[in-house]
């Protein structure tokens, strides 16, 4: 993908839920945010995927953003974030608002502003595919909104007294991010440093199932949201989803839900 700013979605239809207002991706670009402060009418989202740069609070406190940062902002909270120095970064960004997210708010999930790092991280690749064109119908638009606050869920859980160790974790946020295609699971442990069989052990130990099974389950699970709150057919989900066929992804689809997409989606 090139460097720059791509929109991917735009005035979006306002809906009984509320409204997605812009949503897009920064790519290895310095974002554009004015200074020293801002305060925006909507809930702002930042997932920053690579890069370094800060947040800034009203007080002034500023805290560090590293790459898997999610910065929450809600409406009329003056904030800044971005790079410094002409440095770029690579981010997806969301502007949303309606009474589904005040809701949220309202229950403690979207209360409080800046950086926040979930474990294990949801997946970028299903906010990609949530947030992949402006909907064109009001119904549409709806569904987009409730797959996106499903999403939002993930991010802002209660947090554990206890997470996975820092290998663990890491491996973690590598299965759970790009669901599109295969890994290698002995690639994943050297990735964050410890032999296959240890990696293996540890994984199991510390989240209660092993790599492929974490990684298997977090396929289907996403499968199914898009089943839920999307128009897309078995196949366009297989495709995205990286498995062979659409009648790959049912039969997994089968033995881990007890029945076949076509059905879930009906009930």
């Amino acid at each position: 993908m090139d460097s720059g700013t791509r929109i991917a979605v735009s005035a979006a239809p306002v809906t009984r839920l509320g409204q997605l207002v812009l949503a897009g991706e920064v790519v290895d670009d310095e974002p554009m945010m004015p200074s020293p402060l801002r305060v925006m009418e909507a809930y702002v989202l930042s997932v920053v995927l690579a890069g370094h740069g800060r947040y800034r609070h009203a007080d002034g406190r500023e805290e560090p953003v590293t790459p898997g940062a999610h910065t929450l902002v809600p409406p009329g909270r003056p904030h800044w974030y971005g790079t410094l120095g002409g440095r770029t970064w690579t981010e997806v960004f969301v502007v949303f608002t309606g009474p589904l997210f005040d809701a949220l708010a309202r229950a403690g999930v979207l209360a409080e502003a800046g950086p926040r790092y979930p474990r294990p991280a949801p997946s970028a690749a299903a906010l990609r595919t949530i947030l992949a064109s402006t909907p064109r119908s009001v119904q549409a638009a709806e569904h987009q909104l409730v797959a996106f606050a499903d999403w939002l869920l993930d991010v802002t859980g209660p947090e554990e007294s206890e997470g996975p160790s820092p290998a663990v974790a890491a491996a973690v946020d590598r299965l759970a991010d790009d669901l599109t295609g295969r890994l290698d699971m002995r690639s994943v442990a050297c990735e964050v440093g410890l032999p296959y069989d240890t990696f293996r052990r540890r994984f199991a130990a510390e989240v209660g199932q092993s790599p492929l099974a974490f990684r298997n389950a977090r396929r289907l699970q996403t499968a199914a949201t898009l089943l839920r709150v999307t128009d897309m057919t078995t196949r366009e989900i297989a495709r995205t989803l990286g498995y062979t066929d659409e009648f790959h992804l049912s039969r997994r689809f089968r033995a881990y839900f007890g029945l076949p997409p076509s059905d879930y989606r009906r009930s």
